[in-house]
């Protein structure tokens, strides 16, 4: 038993490690899955925010630039500034418009100079009275400066270079003053914001001190730094590979006005950054970042998944022992009875009766069972009664066939005397008369122990074909019962199929938070565009994306979750199946060996009652023999003197009752053997005498 016990719980602990290797594969499967969605996540938001924070700061620049582009032209369509260049040596227009470009410039801010100067580039009125009268350019300088004028119809700007004057960068701004007419040029007006104003702006979109992404704007047209980090770089000449890929790519195809790449940088160290290009000032602003910040929030929740999926791996491996543990328990009670039946022992276990009669799976063969323990000890009271009937009966017809071989022998004795001395013949057939008058009554007596076997023999036959019909009747039921059972195990199994619905639910989840994403997205966009205004929109837009991120990842740990229980419901099929074996392949079988076991048995009853028939007939004969033997005695007696029977008739009737006597004899021999064998069968129930 203690062995069987250990055998069962080395199963439940097979069990117990299988479900933790599966459970061990699919976690891991999904952490490797979650982590790498994490990170493909992570990095598409990093893509989006850095795409965002681009065309926020994109859209900041051109505003800016605007702004100070029309500062200009409203400067340049003051009527004291047309009618000065219309009279050059007029010197009250001269006083008027050297007085409104101080007060015009005094209004700016971060402005390095405003200036007015005629088409040859002679200035004549600057917000530095030191500077009037000077000229800036010359020949090829000052035609390519009137061409740019004349080709842009309108404001000239010639982007963010560094001063002259100041050595600082500063938005260099052109604008022709036109008659009247419109189309007359009299000189133009020229001046620019320093740059650095522009770069506070860009600064203070920076979304927190934690943000770590970088920033530079380049001049695509000449290769220099406008802005960067390292402010010793701006106004210098480009050299970084990932910016000259930056420009060669925008070069190749200058409609594509965004992009990113992937990239190691000076340190080895893998990057990512993404472009913003301007087409109408040729400059392009870039965001870049390492790859290491990009990820640092995810590597933070792929930590804490990991603990989470180690901590999961061992509560559930606990938790399927102990239930494996528990749900196996009645298998052992089974086992146990099942193992006592297969060695004849008829106790009864007494740890399935709680289960006896319930609709379970084991409460059916539990049921099954006691019915087996009440059919073979019926089986065995049936057999152990007549077993003592035979033997009783084998007794007395061994009591009455010594008797009659004592009366045979001494018939033997009073012949050979009757023949030596037939003056003593009177006498002596008178005594073998009483004795032949025994015999009758001893064989009399062998005849009603014969009909009293054969009506035993009649009642055991009876019984064994009652049990017949019981053994094949719980072998049907327990066939029938273990068709219903497996049907009744499909159907539950069936029925935990609805947890498809379940992973569709998912899908739409998953559907519905993508939508809710591209909203987000959209929303960021929008708000960035809005600028200062749209910075309150930009956060409730990045919670809506925060919150379709979620119901994302929870949506994937349900569809995770139904994969695993299909995974787990096909192995309780399994075990289920198992069982249905084992049912089928030992309960059953062993019904079959009892079923052939029983038509033995009513074999060998049958050979008992032909024995018996054999024994009824000999001791006829022997009865028939004694007649003739009574009859031919009274004959003698009845003899008149000269009448006397011959000595050679009287041996022969004495040798014909010696061997109806030995006749007798083997058949009571028989007869005992039959009833050692039917005790011998009795005797293998080790448990009968508890019954």
């Amino acid at each position: 038993m203690g062995e069987k016990k250990m055998k069962n719980l080395r199963m439940s602990t097979k069990i117990t490690a299988a479900i933790t290797a599966v459970i061990i594969v699919c976690i891991a499967l999904l952490y490797v899955i979650a982590s790498s969605r994490m990170n493909a996540m992570m990095k598409q938001s990093e893509i989006d925010h850095m795409k965002s924070a681009l065309q926020a700061q994109t859209n900041l620049i051109e505003e800016y630039v605007k702004h100070q582009e029309d500062t200009l032209i409203a400067y340049s369509k003051a009527p004291v500034i047309i009618n000065y260049l219309k009279d050059p040596t007029n010197a009250e227009n001269k006083k008027l418009t050297q007085n409104y470009t101080e007060r015009y410039f005094a209004d700016l801010e971060q402005w390095e100079g405003l200036y007015v100067a005629e088409w040859d580039s002679h200035v004549i009125a600057h917000s530095n009275p030191e500077v009037v009268g000077m000229t800036t350019r010359e020949g090829e300088g000052l035609k390519a400066l009137q061409d740019s004028l004349t080709g842009a119809n309108g404001l000239y700007n010639s982007g963010i270079i560094i001063s002259p004057a100041s050595k600082k960068l500063i938005l260099s701004m052109y604008c022709p003053v036109f008659d009247t007419d419109g189309k007359t040029i009299l000189g133009y007006v020229g001046g620019g914001p320093f740059a650095d104003d522009l770069k506070s702006l860009l600064d203070s979109m920076r979304v927190s001190d934690a943000d770590t992404t970088n920033y530079s704007m380049i001049n695509v047209d000449n290769g220099m730094y406008i802005f960067d980090e390292d402010q010793s770089l701006m106004g210098t000449e480009v050299e970084d590979p990932m910016l000259l890929k930056v420009m060669d790519t925008i070069q190749k195809d200058k409609t594509v006005l965004y992009g990113e790449q992937e990239y190691s940088d000076q340190k080895n160290v893998r990057s990512l950054s993404g472009y913003e290009y301007i087409a109408e000032h040729d400059w392009a602003v870039v965001s870049y970042d390492s790859e290491a910040n990009i990820y640092k929030d995810a590597q933070k929740n792929i930590e804490l998944l990991r603990v989470l999926c180690i901590i999961s791996v061992i509560a559930i491996s606990i938790l399927s022992w102990i239930l494996i543990h528990f749900s196996t328990r009645p298998l052992k009670y089974v086992e146990n009875a099942i193992m006592q039946l297969k060695t004849l022992n008829l106790k009864r276990n007494n740890q399935l009766d709680s289960y006896i009669n319930k609709k379970s799976e084991i409460g059916q063969i539990a049921t099954a069972i006691d019915s087996l323990y009440s059919s073979f000890q019926q089986i065995v009271l049936t057999l152990d009664q007549c077993s003592n009937s035979l033997t009783d009966s084998a007794v007395k017809m061994t009591d009455s066939s010594a008797v009659l071989m004592q009366c045979v022998e001494d018939n033997s004795v009073v012949t050979t005397e009757f023949a030596d001395h037939t003056e003593t013949i009177t006498q002596t057939v008178h005594d073998v008369d009483e004795q032949v008058t025994e015999i009758a009554q001893v064989v009399s007596e062998v005849e009603s122990k014969i009909h009293s076997g054969t009506d035993q023999s009649n009642l055991l036959l009876e019984k064994v074909s009652k049990m017949q019909h019981l053994a094949n009747d719980s072998m049907s039921r327990t066939q029938i019962q273990i068709g219903e059972n497996q049907r009744a195990i499909e159907e539950a199994l069936d029925n935990l199929q609805s947890l498809m619905r379940i992973d569709e639910m998912a899908n739409q989840i998953l559907e519905i938070t993508s939508q809710t994403n591209l909203l987000s997205l959209n929303a960021s966009i929008e708000a960035a565009r809005a600028g200062e205004a749209g910075k309150g929109f930009a956060v409730v837009a990045g919670e809506i994306g925060n919150l379709a991120n979620s119901s994302s990842e929870t949506a994937t740990e349900i569809q995770n979750i139904c994969n695993d229980t299909k995974v787990n419901i096909v192995k309780v099929q399994d075990c289920f199946d198992v069982i249905i074996a084992f049912l089928q392949n030992d309960i059953q079988t062993q019904l079959e060996d009892f079923v052939k076991a029983t038509n033995e048995y009513y074999t060998a009853i049958e050979e008992i009652q032909t024995i018996i028939s054999d024994i009824d007939q000999s001791a006829k004969v022997f009865v028939n023999a004694v007649t003739d033997i009574h009859n031919q005695i009274e004959e003698v007696q009845t003899i008149s003197g000269g009448h006397i029977v011959s000595s050679t008739e009287i041996r022969e009737k004495a040798e014909q009752t010696t061997q109806t006597t030995e006749e007798l004899s083997v058949v009571v021999n028989k007869n005992k053997e039959n009833a050692v064998s039917i005790r011998a069968i009795v005797d293998r129930f080790s448990a009968y005498d508890n019954i």
